[in-house]
Order: structure tokens, then C-alpha cells, then sequence
């Protein structure tokens, strides 16, 4: 019984013993785990991957400016490219819009002149020309036109037209006359030429050679004038203004004064492979001697070509107003035939 005692006692104190032990171990070793981890939360903090500037480095190359960047890039490339292409799609096709506009205004330059139509083209011809005019007057009269066009160099150009006449003067007691009218002669160079626009001036001057006083005006005459040439491509068509006033200077004193003004305007379209044409032509008279009195003639025109040189035509016309003006009628028909070289 002794014996058990003294065992129970030796275990319960060697119990005690390490309880005491552990109690120690514990006591000693909480200050030394506290005190290790204070410092290693020390450790921590003076991490440089840890401490409070290194974080906030993370933050600057996310700042607002490097990300902004970027956005506005494709912004200011995308700027350029839109207003770039327009132009750059518009330059392209204007110089080629002009270039086909000058090919098709030269062309119809050419066209024109070369069927004997451009007024304000320097070109060389032959013609003759076969008119009946029904006068305002009641008389008729036939007349046959020769005229030569010959250049002087590239801008100038000369022409003479002269006329052969039949009229009848259709009152009681009275005859038909024959013989030659007034030779006309003309003298124009170039003053401006473009592809777009082409200005003739110069001047005719009439001699009273007819053999009648019936078949002239028995005055000298001038008449300075000018005539352009306006190619117009959207209509395929060369639209020719012209202005010439005449005035007598000189001649039988007992014959009327000369003094009147010539205004008109020729639309010429040609067709069919520039086979044909045709001319529509208004033409306005002013007589400054009889007080402003004016004479309206509307002229029509078709023309074939006939080979490389020759041409030919047929011109009908009539007349709207203007009794006694020079230059007015009631109708007229004209043919002709020219040569172009």
C-alpha cells in the first residue's frame, strides 16, 4: 500500500513537474513570439515593396495623362484621314473634269471652224452663195455671193465678199435691174483665244461699186465690229455673239446716210459624228437715222459636210419686224457651197 502511495505521489508530482514546466516554457516563450513579431511587423513595414511611397507607385504610370494618350492618338489620326480623303478624291477629279472640258471645248472649236461657222476662227475659204429675199418693201430680189477668206499668218485674216444681184422692183412701169452690188471688204485678227473663249476684231469697209442705184448704197461705208466664240460643252454647242456698227464716211451726197447697228447671236450644234449642223441665229437692226427704229430677223441653218474640204447648206429666214430698216425682210431662202483650206 506504502508502495502505491509513494508511486501515485511520484507521478502526480512528476505531472506537477511538467505542468510546471510547460507553464514555465509557456511564460518564457509568449513574450519572445510577441517580441518576434513585433519586429517582424517592423520587418514588414521597412519592406521597400511594402512602405507606403512604394505602393503609391503602382499608382503614377496609371495617371491620367498616359492613359489619355493613347485615346487621343487614334482621335488625331482619325482627324486628318476624314478631311485628307475628300480633297485628295476631289483633286483628282477636277484636273481631270478640266481636262475633258478643254478636249471637248477645243474640240468643238475646231469642229466649227472647220465647217466655215466660227465667226472668231482665223480659216481659209472659197464660197459661193445663192440667196432669194422677199423685201419689206414689196420688192424681190436674187443675189449671188462670192466671198475668199485668206489668213494672214495665225491671227489675221482677210475677206472680201462680192455680190452679183437680180431685183425686181414689182411696181407698175417698172423693170428688173441686174448687175453687181457694193464690194465689201474685211480685215479681223485674234485678240484673245483660249480653249473657252475667243475674241475677233476688226472692220469692213464698203465701196459703192454697184452698178445701179438700186443695187447699192452709192456711200463708202466702215464698220468696225467684234465677235467671240464661246464653246459651250454641256450643250455640245459654240455660241458666237457679235456687234458691228456701220456708218457712211463718204460717196454720193444726194443717197441716203448709212448709220445703223447689227446685234446677233448664233447657236451652232453639230451632229451625227460632227456630220452635220445646225445654226439658229436671231439677228437685231438698230437705224440710228430714222430715230432708233429697229428690224428683228430670226435665221435657221442646216449644213453637211461633203468630203474633207467641201460644205453645204441651206439657210432659211424670216422676219419679224422692221419696214425700211437696212437689213430687214419678210423671208429669205439661202444654199451655198464652200471650200475650206
Amino acid at each position: 500500500m506504502t508502495e502505491k502511495i509513494d508511486y501515485i505521489v511520484q507521478g502526480c508530482a512528476s505531472r506537477r513537474v511538467w505542468l510546471l514546466c510547460l507553464a514555465l516554457a509557456f511564460a518564457v516563450l509568449f513574450p519572445v513570439l510577441d517580441v518576434i513579431e513585433t519586429y517582424a511587423q517592423d520587418l514588414q513595414l521597412d519592406l521597400p515593396e511594402e512602405s507606403g511611397p512604394v505602393r503609391v507607385q503602382p499608382a503614377k504610370p496609371v495617371a491620367a495623362p498616359s492613359s489619355q494618350q493613347p485615346e487621343k492618338q487614334p482621335a488625331v489620326q482619325a482627324q486628318p484621314d476624314a478631311p485628307v480623303e475628300t480633297p485628295q478624291a476631289e483633286s483628282k477629279g477636277r484636273p481631270l473634269q478640266d481636262a475633258l472640258r478643254t478636249m471637248s471645248t477645243r474640240l468643238l472649236n475646231v469642229v466649227t471652224a472647220d465647217n466655215g461657222q466660227n465667226g472668231a476662227a482665223i480659216v481659209g475659204r472659197a464660197q459661193l452663195s445663192g440667196e432669194y429675199r422677199d423685201r419689206r418693201d414689196g420688192s424681190v430680189q436674187f443675189e449671188n455671193v462670192a466671198r475668199v477668206d485668206v489668213p494672214l499668218g495665225e491671227r489675221f485674216l482677210v475677206r472680201a465678199d462680192l455680190p452679183f444681184l437680180w431685183l425686181d422692183p414689182q411696181t407698175s412701169g417698172s423693170t428688173s435691174v441686174t448687175g453687181f452690188g457694193d464690194l465689201s471688204v474685211r480685215l479681223g485678227g485674234q485678240v484673245w483665244r483660249t480653249p473657252g473663249f475667243t475674241v475677233l476684231a476688226g472692220g469692213d469697209i464698203i465701196f459703192p461699186t454697184a452698178g445701179s442705184s438700186e443695187l447699192g448704197r452709192g456711200k463708202y461705208q466702215v464698220g468696225p465690229g467684234i465677235a467671240a466664240s464661246i464653246p459651250v460643252p454641256e450643250l455640245n454647242s459654240v455660241v458666237f455673239p457679235s456687234f458691228q456698227h456701220i456708218t457712211s464716211v463718204g460717196g454720193d451726197p444726194s443717197r441716203n446716210d448709212v448709220n445703223y447697228t447689227r446685234l446677233r447671236t448664233s447657236l451652232d450644234t453639230p451632229w451625227f459624228n460632227n456630220q452635220w449642223w445646225t445654226s439658229f441665229e436671231p439677228n437685231l437692226f438698230i437705224d440710228w437715222t430714222q430715230k432708233i427704229k429697229t428690224a428683228m430677223n430670226l435665221e435657221f441653218e442646216v449644213g453637211k459636210r461633203l468630203g474633207e474640204h467641201v460644205r453645204a447648206w441651206v439657210r432659211p429666214a424670216v422676219g419679224l419686224w422692221g419696214t425700211g430698216v437696212p437689213g430687214a425682210y419678210d423671208w429669205y431662202t439661202q444654199v451655198g457651197i464652200r471650200y475650206i483650206f
